[in-house]
């Protein structure tokens, strides 16, 4: 799958990880480890002229079974040297308790894996100086991606956020 830019246009966050997401979807379908790899991964993103090309380039930096720890591991500072980052990890997904409800949830509180409406997901995330995007593919439903444009919240957003602005090790000005 070649994808080419225009590179007089900026590509949005989302639509960068919607690109991202569909050639890593592409280069893992076939496998049988497409939504269970063993390690969260990190790449550089580069996209038009930085390419080379006009096409995209993504290239693999490192791994980690632990994403907290490959954000921080001082080697995960070369994705800063790409025009964005690319995050990939795989894990259990649930549904989150209905705060409208008076019944208790006897998972709420326990991890995804042990409920038994989990769903095995895949996420991309794309980091850059214009923001971060998202995409979820479930593995029951992959024809189907869900795209976030940066209204993710939690710990894994505020790590990747941290990430790519981390002046300490690369400058790179922190996005709005």
């Amino acid at each position: 799958m070649q994808t080419y830019f225009d590179t007089n246009s900026p590509i949005s966050p989302v639509d960068l990880a919607a690109l991202v997401e569909g050639r890593i979807h592409e280069s893992l379908s076939s496998s049988d480890t497409a939504f269970h790899l063993q390690h969260a991964r990190l790449y550089g993103v580069n996209v038009g002229a930085h390419a080379g090309t006009d096409e995209l380039m993504l290239s693999f930096i490192l791994e980690d079974g632990d994403i907290y720890q490959l954000l921080d591991t001082p080697e995960s500072a070369c994705a800063r040297l790409f025009d964005a980052a690319a995050l990939v990890t795989c894990g259990w997904a649930a549904p989150l308790p209905n705060i409208d409800s008076q019944e208790s949830d006897e998972y709420n509180g326990s991890a995804p894996s042990e409920h038994p409406e989990r769903r095995r997901v895949r996420l991309v995330v794309v980091v850059g100086d214009t923001g971060v995007g998202s995409v979820l593919r479930f593995e029951d439903d992959p024809e189907n991606p869900i795209f976030d444009a940066g209204a993710a919240r939690g710990p894994l957003a505020e790590a990747i956020g941290n990430f790519w602005c981390d002046s300490s090790v690369v400058g790179s000005p922190p996005f709005p």
